[in-house]
């Protein structure tokens, strides 16, 4: 987020529309002198704003001076001006309606509004602007913003009740929570206020949509059937943006590459504008003279319809557009006590709140939010002296792909525990279980309450049945997911009938002179980096989320076995390593190493650890026979497995006659298991891109930055 300090002098004098902002955080307070100086917040808002000569704005600090603002703000005045045609163009469509309108009968009308229709209107009012102001909650949410939620739906109801009788919305909507908000630049403001509106016009029209063709309306000219088809059109390309949203997240569009929302956000933009526009309409429906009522359910369709005609038009509160839409879908209401209905709501659901909100706007005086301290810790190559603790302490070795950079770890109540925890489009995944002094139930709400603030689905994966029964008792969906290998190191041998295999394809490798050892010097990087880019060429990419990928500052914090054939490396294996486990990460052979390579690298890796005294050696884990589980578990694992070799691998890993240990997936309902095994198996398969490892400065010291992660944090 980009904040901007305090900026005086010559500066503040030329630009009187940018009052002086006291600094909102630490960095301003100690750093002023970084802030964007004045001309270059200007020419940004003039970027924003869409003004041609935007880029040339800053070079000259004093060419800017007053007319910046002028042509800047200019523009975007000047872009009402479509609105202010149209709003003449409803006006001329009216005129002989209003030239004989009876306005006796009008006032008749709007005096026989009793006072407890006047009250339910307002209750309306209220709840609509309820989920109105939720909106803005949600934004900020996927925007990431750090502000405080209660002041965020503050600073959102007071911008639409103003912006929406004023007209102008995205100005005078980006003014209001810009002066609302703490820290928020106006650019920020502006970027919101957009989304905003583009998430209400989103849900508007999938909600009108399902709406028409339920209950449809007549309207002039268009038969209801051809109504119904653009409706239905209008369905399935919603559905086809979320399906996108699920397979594929990030749309390109030329060099913009917006991320669609998960679908547990779209879902809830969808049941705020349902419940936005119909308390909206009921609204509009309780201040109807009881003689001339039509049904809601009548009334709802031909509400939606004429919302949107307003909002998109853009005049302040949707007049002219409004009334002559709602007009010509009502033929049968009789005019005055229609007119006298909508007069009277829009002084209940425009008039009341703008009155309010401008009340709130001048004496409100935002207040500094001091966001709490936060449970979920982002990983780092380097480990914290508390996360490295919990490594340490994690009877699953696996806890080192924190080392990734891509996971989290959500720190217990007591801060002593914790759960590594991954992020996908769609869902936040507890991975393997919670470390340390541990309180499951506690750490499992803990987990849902955090999905539910990011907008996506709580979800376990590749849990132990102690996890996964007292998720069960909570209520949630459980299944199997895989089984895990693993071995003994000590009691490891090769003597045992079931290693025939095993000992068939040793031989072989011994045969053609390969040798492997356990690297305990420094690692041979750049023919590892070959071996990796070889083996990762032929296979179309790496797998990621639960399994790592290749990058020097990763791999040289493994246990690694080196394979070599006739002096050059030919193949390594990872593993994770702490005191109670290794854990296999990485194995990567190069097309030309001879057969049994990657059995004799598990086979020193199994001395390596015995001779450290490890107890245990995990080789992951295995996905379950679709045959053997049911469900949708069953569905996603067999599409998964099609075409990746997991036959193959089954076979390898059981030739080691490892134990086998199950391990569960678990969601709070079976819908949000289903989706999050489909989002994981999606993120599994196509991971977001690392980019290479490289040493900067030649000091050994490796880095890597992901250019793309699973979500929006």
């Amino acid at each position: 987020m980009r904040h901007y300090g305090k900026v005086t002098g010559d500066d503040a004098a030329r630009a009187k529309a940018w009052p002086e902002r006291p600094a909102t955080t630490a960095r301003e307070a100690v750093l002023p002198a970084q802030s964007p100086p004045k001309a270059e917040i200007i020419a940004e808002t003039a970027r924003l704003l869409d003004y041609e000569g935007a880029e040339h704005l800053a070079d000259d600090p004093q060419q800017i001076a007053p007319r910046t603002q002028s042509l800047a703000w200019g523009k975007a005045i000047r872009r009402q001006i479509a609105a202010i045609v149209m709003l003449a163009c409803f006006a001329w469509i009216l005129r002989d309606r209003v030239t004989g309108l009876d306005y006796a009968a009008i006032l008749a009308s709007l005096g026989q509004v009793s006072a407890w229709q006047w009250l339910g209107a307002a209750l309306a009012t209220l709840a609509s602007f309820a989920a109105l102001a939720n909106y803005d909650a949600l934004i900020h949410k996927i925007m990431d913003t750090g502000q405080n939620e209660g002041q965020s739906k503050r600073a959102g109801w007071v911008s639409i009740a103003i912006s929406q009788t004023v007209g102008f919305g995205l100005i005078s909507g980006a003014l209001v929570r810009w002066r609302m908000l703490p820290g928020f630049s106006m650019i920020e403001a502006s970027k919101l206020t957009a989304m905003v509106a583009a998430t209400f016009l989103a849900g508007w029209a999938v909600v009108t949509a399902m709406v028409v063709i339920v209950t449809p309306v007549q309207l002039p000219g268009l038969p209801i059937f051809a109504l119904q088809g653009f409706a239905l059109l209008g369905l399935l390309l919603g559905g086809a943006v979320a399906a996108l949203a699920l397979w594929n997240p990030v749309v390109k569009i030329g060099k913009w590459q917006p991320r669609l929302p998960s679908l547990p956000v779209m879902g809830r933009i969808l049941w705020l504008t349902i419940a936005d526009t119909a308390f909206a309409a009921l609204a509009l429906w309780v201040l109807m003279p009881p003689d001339t009522v039509h049904p809601l359910i009548a009334l709802y369709p031909a509400f939606l319809l004429a919302l949107g005609a307003g909002f998109i038009s853009g005049t302040p509160g949707g007049v002219g557009p409004f009334e002559v839409t709602l007009l010509m879908l009502l033929p049968g209401a009789e005019q005055a006590p229609l007119l006298a209905a909508i007069v009277a709501w829009r002084a209940v659901y425009y008039g009341a709140p703008a009155a309010l909100a401008l009340a709130v706007l001048a004496l409100g005086a935002p207040v500094r939010h001091i966001p709490p301290r936060g449970r979920l810790v982002p990983a780092a190559p380097e480990y914290t002296p508390r996360i490295a603790e919990l490594a340490r302490l994690s009877p699953h070795a696996e806890f080192g792909i924190l080392r990734q950079g891509e996971h989290f770890v959500l720190l217990g109540e007591n801060m002593r525990s914790g759960w590594m925890v991954g992020q996908t489009q769609q869902a936040l995944v507890g991975m393997r279980d919670p470390v340390g002094e541990t309180d499951l139930r506690e750490m499992l709400r803990a987990l849902r309450i955090e999905a539910r603030a990011q907008g996506r689905l709580a979800c376990l994966y590749k849990v132990h049945a102690r996890t996964a029964l007292e998720a069960r008792r909570l209520g949630w969906s459980v299944v199997p997911v895989a089984q895990e290998c693993w071995i003994r190191p000590d009691r490891f041998t090769l003597d045992a009938p079931a290693m025939s295999g095993l000992r068939r394809k040793l031989r072989k490798a011994a045969k053609a002179g390969l040798t492997c050892e356990h690297c305990m010097t420094q690692m041979p990087m750049a023919q590892m980096s070959e071996v990796a880019a070889e083996w990762t060429t032929a296979r179309g990419g790496e797998r990621g989320f639960s399994m790592g990928r290749f990058t020097p500052d990763y791999v040289s914090e493994h246990e690694v076995v080196l394979a070599w054939f006739d002096g050059r490396l030919v193949g390594f294996a990872s593993f994770h390593a702490n005191d109670h486990e290794w854990a296999l990460d990485l194995m990567r052979t190069s097309d030309d190493a001879p057969d049994g390579t990657m059995h004799q690298l598990i086979v020193t890796a199994i001395a390596a650890a015995r001779e450290t005294g490890c107890p245990r050696l995990s080789l992951a884990a295995l996905p379950p026979r679709p045959d053997q589980i049911e469900g949708p578990a069953a569905m996603i694992w067999r599409r998964a497995e099609r075409g990746h070799g997991a036959a193959g691998l089954r076979q390898f890993k059981m030739g080691f006659a490892p134990h086998l240990t199950t391990l569960y997936v678990a969601a709070p309902s079976a819908s949000a298991l289903a989706l999050a095994c489909a989002d994981i198996a999606r993120i599994i398969r196509k991971p977001p891109a690392l980019r290479p490892a490289r040493d900067p400065d030649g000091s050994g010291v490796w880095t890597h930055e992901i250019t793309d992660r699973g979500g929006e944090h």
